[in-house]
């Protein structure tokens, strides 16, 4: 079958299967890969070489679909993409209709939804097919897939590919976080030299006669705050302190703040922004909240999470010293003309690492080691069981480690939220100049065969599995996130040293794409039947024979 045809039929076939991210219909992908493998003779014949890895301490028991094609060598290419996608609620009435492309199409095109001019100007072409993951991402993986068909009946082929379609990428990518584990498997088990990844995110461009190729990633952090005060009835409030004006402090230090923004290449970050703030309290008293919690999320081209996490930290000590004199200051109205008093506001601005925080506690007397791994499990099971969330679990976690502490004055703990995504580029690797190399290949190819230019982002911005593709900190940055990252080892864990072990060059390189998570989500028929094929084609190929 043609190429491109084959690739319409897959992604057809691909996008009506219903896997909604964070739900057992993830799990449908395995029933289409299963038919995927079974028509393939050399899969038949090698059931070894493909199969469903199990998704480490997932409770929806979601799997990894896999594929190896054991060639001439040790080279391998990893094809990535992932397999679920986000619901389909924005389609209202029309929600079963966004798995089937010309269902989809035909939806829009008669007004049935909102539309925008871009997407009614789109509509009257026929250069787009529309739908629920068409553009993120059962397109691109479309072509991974068609393109394995290929390597399969080549005779002599020269090198291995590993296909893997993971789940959870929408979510906290636990479906790459465990690959990681397969991959190492299989290299030891076949001695292979993991020599590129590639995954095909589309990406959104401004000129059509202009393909983008990235390659790096931006890496995410959430940092969380747990803030506590000191309790007081409303009516005594000067005898208190409130976290949630500490909190609020803290916000205001950090929010946008310029001192995360950073430029690399051909990138620059935003500054951070916080994603929720609120006191830890269940029930209304005429009281103060004794905690207040927030998170926020930090991205990052260069910086590492010792680095943000030190910078953070300082940021909330200047918060809190100045809270402290703001709070003096409103203090004294009160005090020239009361005849109540209740004593100074006598504070220092303490904060902590999670990490200080658990050395501290474990070092005082009387402190059950036992007691403490025993809550962190219970605290375990309550997500596993889906009493609470994970972020949830990690307020749990932190205010009991807190209660433990000797000390009881207002204070600050600050650790590390799941998910974390670690920022990537090949310029971090020793093999810079073959990849320098061969994106100067790949421009000309580009050139030679559609006439278009090459546009190089150095990090793909919309966060992604790539982020598992390397790692390249310091042994001390590793041991800085097991510390700190809540829960980590027990509920959340990323492999960071078979990563790094693994560490080879990323490159996305996939499909124009529009309206992402919406109901006007489409993707250029050109780039996904032609463009983006013979790229990645060109692209394994030339990592294969270097």
């Amino acid at each position: 079958m043609v190429r491109k045809n084959r690739i319409e039929e897959l992604a057809r076939e691909y996008v009506s299967v219903k896997t909604h991210t964070g739900t057992e219909m993830e799990r449908n992908a395995e029933a289409f890969f299963s038919s995927y493998f079974e028509n393939i003779p050399y899969f038949q014949e090698n059931k070894r070489h493909r199969g469903f890895y199990p998704i480490k301490k997932d409770p929806l028991k979601r799997n990894i679909s896999w594929a190896f094609y054991k060639g001439q060598g040790e080279k391998t290419v990893v094809l990535i993409h992932h397999s679920d996608t986000v619901d389909t609620d924005d389609f209202g009435l029309y929600k079963d209709k966004a798995y089937n492309l010309d269902q989809a199409k035909e939806v829009l095109s008669q007004g049935k939804l909102p539309l925008s001019k871009e997407l009614k100007e789109d509509l009257s072409q026929e250069k787009w097919f529309y739908g629920r993951g068409i553009s993120d991402m059962k397109g691109g993986g479309s072509i991974h897939l068609a393109l394995l068909e290929e390597y399969v009946q080549e005779e002599n082929f020269k090198g291995n590919i590993l296909l893997l379609a993971v789940p959870d990428e929408e979510n906290s990518s636990a479906g790459m976080r465990s690959a990681s584990y397969l991959m190492k498997e299989l290299k030891d088990k076949y001695n292979l030299e993991y020599v590129v990844m590639l995954d095909v995110e589309p990406h959104e461009r401004s000129d059509e006669e202009k393909f983008t190729i990235y390659d790096g990633s931006i890496g995410k952090m959430m940092p969380i705050f747990l803030v506590r005060g000191k309790l007081a009835h409303t009516g005594q409030i000067y005898a208190g302190f409130s976290p949630i004006h500490l909190l609020s402090g803290i916000v205001r230090k950090t929010e946008l703040d310029p001192q995360f923004v950073e430029t690399r290449g051909t990138t620059t970050t935003p500054g951070p922004t916080w994603l929720y703030m609120k006191d830890r309290k269940y029930v209304y008293d005429v009281s103060l909240p004794l905690t207040a919690g927030g998170y926020m999320s930090v991205l990052s081209l260069s910086k590492s999470p010792l680095e943000i996490m030190e910078t953070l930290k300082k940021s909330a000590e200047e918060a809190f010293a100045e809270v402290i004199a703001d709070s003096k200051e409103r203090y004294k109205p009160f005090k020239e003309t009361s005849a109540i008093t209740y004593g100074e506001m006598e504070y220092e601005p303490i904060v902590y690492t999670f990490d200080e925080l658990l050395s501290l506690v474990k070092s005082q007397e009387g402190i059950s080691l036992e007691e403490l791994e025993e809550k962190e499990d219970a605290i375990v099971k309550g997500i596993q069981e889906g009493e609470f969330d994970r972020i949830e679990g990690s307020y749990q976690w932190m205010e009991y480690v807190l209660s433990q502490l000797n000390h009881k004055e207002p204070c600050v703990v600050i650790g590390m939220a799941a998910p974390y995504y670690p920022a990537v580029n090949n310029g971090d690797l020793p093999s810079k100049e073959k990849t320098d190399a061969f994106l100067e290949d790949f421009a000309k190819e580009l050139k030679d065969v559609y006439g278009m230019e090459m546009e190089v982002q150095n990090y793909f911005t919309g966060i992604c599995d790539l982020s598992y593709g390397m790692f390249t900190a310091s042994k001390e940055t590793i041991d800085y996130v097991e510390n700190n990252l809540m829960l980590w080892g027990k509920d959340y864990e990323i492999p960071l040293h078979l990563i790094k072990e693994m560490s080879m060059p990323v490159f996305n390189i996939g499909p124009w794409g529009k309206e992402l998570h919406r109901y006007g989500e489409r993707v250029y028929q050109e780039d996904l039947l032609e463009k983006v094929p013979h790229m990645v084609d060109f692209t394994i190929r030339k990592f294969l024979e270097q």
